[in-house]
Order: C-alpha cells, then structure tokens, then sequence
C-alpha cells in the first residue's frame, strides 16, 4: 500500500472509494501494462471524494476516456497536473513494467522530466498529503502561508515527526517535506532551494485538539506571506 493509513486521518478518516475493474482494464490496454502500485490505488482510493478538493487535480482513467484530452499528447502515465497546468507528474513509459516505478515531473510540455518521488509509493503518500492542507477538511488552520527563518524552521524540525514521504521539484521546482505530532495534523514545509533562504509553510487539523497540539511547536514562529 502507499501509507493510506497514515493519509486518511488528515481527511477526516474518509470511506476509500476506487475505481471500476472495467477503468482499470482499459487504463491496462490503452498502456499495455500497469505498475502493481497503480491498480491498487486506482482499485482503493483514487475515487475517494476527498481527495478531490485539493490544489492541484489527480488524473483518474475517466480523465483518459474523454476525446481531445491533452493527456495524448505523451505515452508517459500522467498521475497529478498542476492547477493551472504549470507541471504535471507522472511514469514514464519504458518505466511501466516496474511494480512501483520512479516519478518524474515535467514543465516543458513533456520534453524533458525531473525526478519527483523515487517511487509511485511515495509519490502517492507525499502528494495526497501535501494536497490535504488545502482542503476544508482541515478546518483548524491560519489562513496565511508563512516564512520561516532557518532556525525557526530547524525548530519546528526537531520538535516535529517528518514522515517518511517527500515531493521533489514539485510547482515552482520546491521540495516539499512533511511534518506532524498527531495523526490527524499536518505541516507542510516547502523549500525553494535559494542558499540561505527562508523555507514557507502551510500547517492546519482536523480537530481542535491536534492543532493545539502542533501550535505548541510553531505558534508564535514566522511571518504570513
């Protein structure tokens, strides 16, 4: 599995939906092949209604069935697009016969691919997480991004849990790393890569009690953006 365990909780513990075994063997036959970790998300999850109110838009095999679907224009198995279609992520094709392949992103039209996640495993878990503090399922949140020093941010590392999952060069080529010290509350910190700069974060909960519990580690600390 992909830590869905450890997903859902910051959705509000949602019932998993999946796709049909009919849109999988179609996603099969339009592919030829399908990682082993890709039906089981698209059997277990892809569907859950939550997961579609994040940032950024999770390519589903009903996506594949429409006519003119730009998702023609590459053999690479497209997973998320961007928002406003800035990246998107995916497998590429000499890279489907592997139970759970790399990810790779790509700005430039799909001509050239950046390492993202160095398994559709991880990528699934780093992903669906970082979408999960955009949506309203966390209603316990500030309404700024914050900046953070990087001592303020060495702070919250340390009195925080990193899971073990990150996203690499996601939008605006940020490494994204993830933190937390309750099932159900998230930090999300994103990282520019500027020497010396000052990483910014989006940090929120499902309940009342586990925002408390992770503002004991960074209230007071940043500034909204």
């Amino acid at each position: 599995m992909y830590h869905l365990e450890t997903i859902l909780p910051l959705y509000g513990s949602p019932e998993p939906g999946g796709c049909s075994e009919e849109e999988i063997a179609a996603m099969r036959a339009r592919f030829g092949t399908l990682p082993a970790v890709v039906e089981d998300f698209y059997r277990t999850a892809a569907k859950t209604e939550c997961f579609r109110w994040g940032q950024d838009n999770w390519i589903l095999p009903e996506d594949y069935g429409r006519e003119a679907s730009w998702l023609g224009n590459t053999d690479a198995l497209i997973l998320l697009n961007e928002n406003q279609g800035v990246c998107q992520a995916g497998i590429l094709k000499q890279d489907l016969t592997l139970p759970d392949p790399p990810v790779y992103v790509t700005y430039d039209d799909f001509s050239r691919w950046k390492p993202c996640a160095p398994s559709v495993r991880e990528f699934l878990a780093a992903a669906l997480a970082y979408e999960a503090a955009f949506t309203h399922v966390a209603p316990c949140a500030p309404e700024e991004f914050y900046w953070f020093t990087p001592e303020e941010a060495a702070r919250i590392k340390a009195g925080l849990t990193k899971l073990p999952f990150a996203l690499k060069d996601w939008c605006s080529e940020m490494e994204i790393t993830l933190y937390q010290n309750a099932p159900d509350n998230l930090l999300v910190l994103m990282d520019f890569g500027a020497e010396d700069g000052e990483p910014q974060a989006l940090y929120g909960a499902v309940t009342e009690e586990s925002y408390q519990k992770l503002l004991a580690v960074v209230g007071g600390l940043g500034e909204p953006v």
